[in-house]
């Protein structure tokens, strides 16, 4: 039996009952503490997921097994789903918002050089 896979399995399969019970219940608080520990959660099922690649681990189920390469594939999947909701999507969002602050603060200062060289030209042309 696949001890590795089916840790990482269990371990996102809490995470989405934990999620849909927020989403039903409409709990903030858990809904807030799962977007807070999802990056964690998503990057323990990795290590799980890349261990049960390196010992060539697959899961049984009721003594059916799946073909390797498919549970693998949906490994990798959902890890990849999850790394993409969770960490690069909300880094993008983040780079975005700094995109768009440094251009506000950029004008800013071009809005100040203006100022300081009319000041300086006004103060030139008094002398």
């Amino acid at each position: 039996m696949g001890f590795y896979l089916s840790i990482m399995w269990a371990i996102y399969a809490a995470y989405g009952i934990l999620f849909l019970i927020s989403l039903f219940l409409k709990n903030k608080k858990l809904r807030k503490f799962l977007d807070d520990y999802a990056l964690l959660t998503f990057m323990v099922g990795a290590s799980f997921l890349i261990m049960a690649l390196i010992t060539n681990d697959p899961v049984t189920v009721a003594g059916y097994t799946m073909p390797t390469e498919l549970q693998w594939l949906g490994s990798l999947l959902v890890t990849g789903f999850g790394a993409w909701k969770f960490y690069l999507n909300p880094l993008k969002q983040k780079v975005y918002t700094m995109d768009r602050e440094i251009g506000e603060i950029k004008m800013g200062i071009e809005k100040v050089e203006k100022n300081v060289d009319k000041l300086l030209s006004n103060k030139i042309e008094q002398k």
